[in-house]
């Protein structure tokens, strides 16, 4: 009866050592999966955070080349307002410098 009891006793230990041994095992291989999926949910969440940062740079490129347009399209327009106001002054302007000039020419 002894031999029994020591019997089952190794047993019951052998069979222990094996479960602890497959427990490691298994806590690795979770491990390792759980390492694996944290690492593609991570690139997953750069790629989807590239993709998001492109997009507001072509946002904000498009915007600034729209406002570039519109203020070169207004200077434009300013400019040529300015030209045309300066056509009508530019006789006023020579008929002046030609006074000037004769008034220095008799004054000598």
């Amino acid at each position: 009866m002894f031999t029994e009891e020591l019997k089952l006793i190794r047993e019951a230990e052998e069979q222990a050592d094996r479960m602890r041994r497959e427990a490691r095992t298994s806590a690795k291989n979770l491990t390792r999966e759980s390492d694996a999926e944290a690492n593609r949910l991570v690139e997953e969440a750069f790629a989807t955070e590239k993709e998001k940062c492109d997009a507001l740079i072509e946002d904000g490129r498009r915007i600034a080349q729209q406002e570039y347009e519109e203020t070169i399209a207004a200077a434009e327009k300013a400019c040529a307002e300015m030209a045309r106001q300066a056509e009508g002054k530019q006789q006023k302007a020579v008929n002046f410098i030609a006074e000037r000039i004769v008034e220095s020419s008799v004054n000598c």
